[in-house]
């Protein structure tokens, strides 16, 4: 499964309206932050990069997308620490189809309200 969205539901009683907002934030907020990163990547702005991946964190771990959110902390740590920065285009690659991937994912499960 892509994302498990039972720490949300816990966090908002269930709150259907504020679930399917936060769904809705993701997928209007996360691909421009996934384009800026290819522009960093294009500019070899590593850090940069990290930055944006580690404004990502927090909510693709709301959503429980553990394999994207794995990606994203990878990418944040290659960033900071300098080790296998030659792999960050696969990493943000990875990032970018995951998260499109989880964006179909909630609309084919949440129709015509995401």
């Amino acid at each position: 499964m892509l994302y498990d969205l039972t720490t949300l539901r816990k966090l908002s009683d269930n709150d259907e309206t504020f679930i399917i907002d936060m769904l809705q934030t993701y997928k209007r907020t996360t691909p421009p932050a996934l384009e800026r990163m290819q522009e960093y990547l294009a500019e070899q702005k590593t850090e940069a990069i990290g930055r944006e991946a580690h404004k990502m964190i927090p909510g693709v771990s709301f959503l429980g997308a553990r394999q994207l959110q794995e990606v994203l902390v990878k990418i944040e740590e290659t960033a900071k620490s300098g080790v296998g920065v030659e792999n960050m285009p696969e990493l943000v690659a990875e990032a970018i189809r995951q998260s499109n991937e989880l964006i179909v994912c909630f609309e084919n499960d949440f129709p015509g309200k995401i």
